[in-house]
């Protein structure tokens, strides 16, 4: 199959943006330990350094460890109880401590409340969400309204989102049929048919996500999948 580099994926990403001076949406769908997180480092690092961004909020929950780098700060109120200097990055990973228990963790709503009221007031931001089943409730169920609402109307207001996700059947339906950008990454099962069939894959592209090795990916955008492989370099 034919093969491209992540910046050639990372310029169809960002394509609708740049041609209509908005937000985006691009998700990222695979299995554990198989590159959705590092491809999310470099789409936020990037719409930061291309200026598509101006701020970056990540709910990074999952680990003991923050898996982003940016600024931490262990929540909104924290945040704003310590507000940014200068010279801080302007990527801003809300991660709590260890001992934090699970239910003062920030949740994505406040996140994505934050990453909104940002770009309503002219600066241009990015909500990324490391696992967007944290912003459900229950199967296929939002937990708050915000979301939803940036997946909606965020990208006219200079609203972007990204998102990861394990098992893409579990989200609502337009956590998918709004993004502009899809990377597939190694995906099996009932998860891969599913993609396969919500995508409309080619057969050869659907026989090919159970053997995607680590940072490989196949993109989907608004115009299908083209079959390349894309990364992991």
């Amino acid at each position: 199959m034919p093969r491209g580099t992540r910046a050639q994926a990372l310029d169809l990403i960002f394509r609708s943006a740049v041609e209509s001076g908005e937000g985006f949406r691009t998700a990222a769908l695979g299995i554990p330990r198989f590159g959705k997180t590092y491809h999310l480092q470099e789409v936020v690092a990037e719409a930061i350094e291309r200026q598509i961004c101006r701020w970056a909020l990540v709910h990074d929950v999952k680990k003991v460890e923050p898996q982003y780098e940016g600024t931490v700060r262990a929540s909104i109120p924290d945040l704003l109880a310590r507000p940014l200097a200068a010279n801080d990055d302007r990527i801003i990973v809300l991660h709590p401590a260890p001992e934090t228990p699970t239910e003062a963790r920030p949740s994505v709503e406040s996140v994505a409340q934050a990453a909104l009221q940002l770009g309503r007031s002219g600066n241009p931001s990015l909500l990324c969400v490391d696992e967007l089943f944290h912003a459900l409730s229950s199967e296929r169920q939002w937990a708050g309204p915000t979301t939803p609402l940036i997946l909606r109307e965020g990208s006219s207001q200079r609203v972007s989102i990204a998102f990861t996700t394990q098992i893409p059947q579990q989200l609502p339906t337009e956590a998918l049929d709004l993004c502009e950008s899809v990377s597939l990454f190694h995906l099996a099962g009932r998860s891969a048919t599913y993609a396969a069939k919500r995508f409309e894959l080619q057969p050869e592209v659907e026989r090919a996500l159970p053997t995607l090795a680590r940072g490989e990916f196949f993109l989907v955008t608004l115009e299908g999948c083209d079959g390349v492989i894309y990364g992991p370099n």
